[in-house]
Parts: structure tokens; sequence; C-alpha cells
């Protein structure tokens, strides 16, 4: 008898929370959405897209659920729209009970725009996914020009290119990076009217600081000008042509 009451109560228990979880779910539903919370979490460090902008693309998408009961609020097409926003990542949205909604995104960061031979025109961020040029315009970004393809792209450079930007002399002396259609790399510097032929992009940490070492002890005698190009394609080696063409070339093999 003991145990039949006890099992009563536990299935009328179960009975009344299922019940109870049902009206107060229903109760949800038609909830009207009171708060809408768009978070953008790294905003502090990176400003390219505000929260403002996020709410105006999704107010063209007629998106915002402020006001719609709740069972009108499509999480899952509110993270598939701002999914669309090339300078957003990491975008998740979900509500609360009483009505409230959340949106947390992340910005990608642009490193480096890439114009192709081909025509192509777009920025890249860290972890190599595109960004279409009309999402903004920065002008502080290296910039990589020429062939762009399967055998050797930008995508290709990043390391190079965050170890640039990271470098407080290489980030302010590198203007352009060229890639030629045999798939050599060249630097176009800021200052100084010549060209840094790297050839391939391997051992880029010892091949800038064999240019930076030429800098450092020969231009100060020879000037500024007196070189059109510098070569460190070889290891331990870097080869000058000079801009009079008087003389052939200069080259050093301990810099």
């Amino acid at each position: 008898m003991k145990l039949f009451l006890k099992i009563s109560a536990v299935v009328l228990l179960v009975g009344y929370l299922a019940v109870s979880l049902y009206f107060v779910s229903d109760i949800d539903r038609d909830q009207p959405c009171e708060l809408f919370e768009i978070t953008v979490a790294d905003s502090s460090e990176c400003d390219l897209l505000t929260r403002d902008d996020v709410r105006a693309y999704l107010a063209d998408a007629d998106l915002l659920p402020e006001g719609k009961p709740m069972k009108q609020v499509d999480t899952e097409l509110i993270e598939q729209c701002v999914r669309e926003i090339d300078l957003l990542c990491d975008v998740k949205c979900y509500h609360k009970r009483h009505g409230d909604v959340y949106l947390s995104v992340r910005q990608r960061r642009p490193v480096v725009r890439v114009i192709s031979d081909e025509g192509d025109n777009y920025y890249l961020d860290a972890d190599g996914e595109r960004i279409a040029v009309d999402a903004m315009y920065l002008d502080y970004l290296p910039l990589v020009l020429g062939c762009d393809d399967d055998t050797l792209s930008a995508r290709d450079l990043l390391p190079m290119i965050g170890y640039i930007s990271a470098h407080p002399f290489w980030n302010a002396q590198v203007e352009h990076i060229y890639i030629s259609p045999s798939h050599e790399v060249s630097l176009i510097p800021r200052v100084g009217d010549h060209t840094i032929l790297l050839g391939s992009p391997c051992d880029y940490e010892g091949k800038l600081a064999r240019v930076l070492a030429l800098y450092e002890q020969v231009m100060p005698r020879m000037g500024w000008a007196a070189y059109d190009t510098i070569s460190v394609k070889f290891d331990g080696q870097v080869v000058c042509t000079r801009r009079n063409k008087k003389y052939k070339h200069d080259s050093w093999s301990k810099i």
C-alpha cells in the first residue's frame, strides 16, 4: 500500500511539472520581447563595426525582435543573417525567459589587403578568411600585389605579414609586397628607392635581418639612393645592384 502511494505521488508530481512547464512555455511564447542586447566582444580593441551597425543591418532585414511575441522571434534566422556580414564571426543569438534576446558577435580583424593580377580585391584576416573590400576601407594595412594563385597566394604569406606588422621597423618600412608570375616575393619599401628581393618567402626572418644589417652598416656610407635592388634570395648573402650602371653590383656574405 505504501509503495502504491509513493508511486502515485511521483506520477502526480511528474504530471504537475509537465502541465506547469507547458503553460509556462505557452506564456513565454506569447510574451513580447522586451530587451534585445547586442554585444560586440572585442569592441575595445577593434571598432570596425559597432552595435548600432549590427542593429541597423537587422532592421533592414526586419529581424529586430523588440515588441514581437517570442514565438515570432527566430534566433537561428538572426544568426544566419548576421553571419552574412563579412566583418563578423562567432555569432550566437539566444533568448531567456521573460522576453530577453541576446546577440553576441566577434569582429574579424583584417591584416592585409590583396589586389591580384586576376582582378581579385579583398582583405584577409589572421585566419586567412576573406573579407570583402566594400565592407570598409583601411589604408594602413600591408598591400599584396601581383600573382595570387594555388602555387603561392597571399594566404601563404600571412606568417611573414604577421612578423612584419609586429616589427617596429619593418611595419613602418614595408609599403607593398609583390608576388611575381614566377612566384618570387619582393618588398617595396617606403624609404629608399629600391626593391628588396626575397625570392622564396622561406626564412623571411633571416632574410629581413640581413637587409636590416645592410641598412645599418652600409647605407650610411653608400647612401639610400645607391642601389635599385637588394637581393637576399640566397643563404648568407646580400647582393645589391647599383643604380649607377657603371658598376655592376656589390655583395656581402657576412651581414
